[in-house]
């Protein structure tokens, strides 16, 4: 069987509880001091999308090639205050694309979006000089794009539901931050949607986890919104892959399955998480081991250790709940050398020490599988190596509370995903006894850094981007907004 083709053509069947219509929810906070204004296209002529493509839950989508330009003007007056462009990708990019803003008539320059090796569903932004807001109230903006392939960007509203924060606007506010409260009304909504796979999972897992600790009913909402965007009316899976092509009823590989964590807690008997775990079964190396190749990554913690372990522990499957120990043991060979590596090949090689995104799959993976197991299992080596593999990273703790996208490098910027994973996974430890107490201000450090990234309107930024751009991009100073990064912090506010 193929590596990324193990889920195929698996008719869904009821979601029940998910089945029942949602009232309208609100996608935006109701800060009084923050506003978005949606930006109108003028005279524009979208080029086809490519054959094969999809734009994801068909929202409406437009492109613009290399070159090419768009004016867009303000549907309202724009207050007075902050101001930031923002635009959100709708196709996988694999490249580097700017998108170059100036007035629509003047020609002065604005500002330059810098677009790298994203994934659909993120918003991108720059700050705009407020001292122009007159003029573009007048005259609009030109958009002007800069890349060797085209850019496709949401560009209208949807009729099922607000989308309003994917769409071309500007946002205004008196603040250059945003708030705790900011940020859930963000994050409990249609905003965060990720695309489907290890991203929309690690949001899954943070609405689920406000929702179970905090019984807070939006949180279960939002989950069900989440959900009903991605099965259509007779419950089929409907998405696209990390290059825009249906995918429907299909998972890529290891990292794709800890969705269906989320989804078992909600329907423990639904047909496909039979599929998902024959999945597993045929990706099981002669020694146990769920990978992709000859790769050990600690993605695999959290994307098949966990759901494993969930599904296990739901369906009362011994054989389940053991494999899920063991897809953790298997992965001790991460932790080497006083370093927290990405990934292992069986010749013997390490890539990405000490990355601070891979120290929190491998944290959260452990803390979140011996929080199902551990009244059921014998963990008691696995929690050791865990406490092994959170002292490492604890070394490497900034004095601000953060740490460094490459944790050891003292000259990386912060991820604020990576730091709200580590976190989080270290208050799972100790709020389910396996950790010692002593840890907890290591944690609350990081909230308190983590409260100065959020944006007025409550996404978190600070991202480092995906590192489908390879190491050189995560070391630079290049970071983004990301809503798989709100689940991470998500999870740690839950845990507090």
């Amino acid at each position: 069987m193929k590596r990324r083709d193990f889920i195929h053509t698996a008719q869904l069947g009821s979601f029940g509880i998910l089945l029942s219509p949602l009232p309208a929810m609100s996608t935006f906070s109701q800060n009084k001091e923050t506003t978005r204004i949606v930006l109108k296209q003028l005279n524009f002529k979208s080029p086809e999308l490519p054959d094969g493509q999809r734009i994801p839950f068909g929202w409406s989508a437009a492109g613009l090639l290399p070159g090419d330009s768009v004016i867009v003007k303000p549907d309202k007056k724009i207050p007075d205050g902050n101001l930031w462009f923002r635009v959100s990708v709708a196709q996988e990019i694999w490249d580097k694309k700017q998108l170059h803003l100036q007035l629509a008539n003047s020609k002065e320059k604005l500002g330059t979006v810098d677009i790298q090796f994203s994934s659909v569903l993120v918003p991108y932004e720059v700050k705009i000089n407020k001292k122009y807001i007159p003029e573009i109230n007048r005259q609009g903006i030109k958009i002007t794009l800069e890349s060797p392939t085209p850019f496709w960007y949401f560009n209208q509203p949807d009729s099922k539901v607000n989308n309003a924060a994917f769409l071309p606007h500007l946002l205004s506010s008196q603040n250059n931050t945003g708030t705790i409260d900011d940020f859930l009304n963000c994050f409990l909504s249609i905003n965060s949607t990720q695309a489907f796979g290890w991203r929309e999972g690690t949001v899954l897992d943070g609405l689920w986890q406000i929702f179970s600790k905090k019984n807070n009913k939006r949180a279960f909402k939002a989950i069900q919104q989440h959900f009903d965007l991605y099965f259509d009316k007779k419950q089929n899976l409907v998405y696209e892959n990390a290059r825009s092509k249906p995918n429907d009823n299909r998972v890529n590989g290891i990292e794709s399955t800890i969705p269906f964590a989320t989804l078992a807690r909600l329907h423990p008997e639904h047909p496909i998480l039979k599929t998902v775990v024959k999945g597993w079964q045929e990706m099981k190396k002669e020694n146990g081991m769920v990978i992709d190749g000859t790769m050990v990554s600690a993605e695999g913690c959290y994307t098949v250790a966990y759901p494993m372990a969930v599904i296990g522990k739901i369906w009362q499957d011994k054989a389940l709940k053991e494999n899920a120990l063991e897809q953790l043991k298997h992965r001790y060979v991460l932790i080497n050398d006083n370093k927290l590596n990405l990934r292992y090949y069986t010749e013997g090689r390490y890539t990405y020490p000490n990355w601070a995104r891979g120290a929190a799959w491998t944290l959260l993976g452990f803390s979140r599988t011996i929080s199902e197991l551990m009244d059921e299992m014998k963990v008691d080596e696995i929690i050791d190596k865990f406490e092994d593999a959170v002292k490492i990273a604890v070394s490497m703790q900034r004095k601000d509370g953060l740490w460094n996208c490459f944790m050891h490098e003292p000259n990386s910027l912060p991820d604020t995903s990576g730091s709200a994973g580590i976190s989080a996974a270290i208050l799972t430890g100790i709020n389910n006894g396996f950790l010692s107490e002593s840890y907890r201000s290591i944690a609350e450090g990081c909230w308190s850094a983590l409260e100065n990234y959020i944006t007025p309107d409550g996404f978190l930024k600070g991202v480092a981007q995906d590192n489908r751009g390879g190491v050189e991009l995560q070391q630079s100073d290049y970071r983004v907004i990301a809503q798989m990064g709100m689940g991470m912090m998500a999870q740690l506010y839950a845990e507090r």
